[in-house]
């Protein structure tokens, strides 16, 4: 028998928050295909936490809620709620009951998952080379990764342990993710993952943006709800300022 059988360690795990508004679970259902279409792939695997804003009476509603959420692929792992009634339906469909404060720490070495943002932007341009590199490095103090091409679709670049900077543009159904920050000086048009081991201090800077996503430290947001203002518009920053992204021209 192994010396170590198992090891507990502390970690902080990302979470996205969904919020409820609305009672009527055809109607959520209805909402979150809706949202979960702009960017698929982001969502998947990710730890949910339910959170309603509305009553909940139909005791049926948590169970569907959760059930929906696995098919699409999507791990609910708990509620908050001070509701006892709903508190109740959480712990039959196996869900934790979280306390009201359970958003992300405040230090800058956490994960945390996805929420909101605003921006503004100026023009820029567009490339789109043939380039398929998949970038994982390893631990450690690095100088920022560099690709010095387009990213075309399908193609992930993630810089471990330090800023990621593309020269060209970030077309559809790309990604770059970095554990620091992100500048992409071609137009941003796929998803950048900013702060992705959870430094709340990262930033993203995009020469000209028109996004599927937009994420730092696991605060997210996605096309549809990004201002046109911001779009398509210059240079912009985004950063994180009290869990919402803050997108502003610099």
């Amino acid at each position: 028998m192994p010396e170590k059988t198992i090891e507990l360690k502390g970690s902080v795990l990302s979470l996205t928050v969904l919020q409820l508004y609305s009672a009527d679970i055809h109607q959520t259902k209805a909402s979150l295909a809706a949202k979960i279409e702009q960017a698929p792939s982001f969502f998947v695997g990710i730890p949910i936490i339910i959170e309603p804003k509305i009553e909940l009476n139909d005791p049926t509603y948590l169970a569907l809620l959760v059930e929906y959420l696995h098919q699409l692929q999507m791990i609910p792992i708990g509620l908050r709620s001070q509701d006892a009634m709903v508190q109740a339906q959480a712990a039959y469909a196996g869900l934790a009951i979280f306390p009201e404060d359970t958003r992300r720490p405040t230090n800058a070495t956490e994960n945390a998952a996805p929420r909101a943002a605003i921006q503004e932007n100026k023009p820029a341009q567009e490339a789109e080379p043939n380039y398929a590199p998949v970038v994982v490095d390893e631990v450690g103090l690095k100088t920022a990764l560099i690709i010095e091409r387009s990213i075309r679709s399908g193609q992930q670049i993630f810089a471990k342990d330090r800023d990621l900077i593309v020269l060209g543009s970030v077309n559809p159904g790309s990604e770059v993710i970095a554990d620091g920050n992100i500048t992409v000086f071609g137009k941003l048009q796929g998803k950048a993952i900013a702060g992705a081991s959870g430094s709340i201090e990262a930033k993203i800077f995009v020469k000209e943006m028109d996004p599927e996503l937009v994420c730092v430290a696991g605060i997210y947001q996605l096309a549809d709800d990004i201002k046109g203002q911001y779009k398509n518009n210059g240079l912009v920053e985004i950063r994180l300022q009290d869990e919402q992204l803050i997108m502003r021209s610099v």
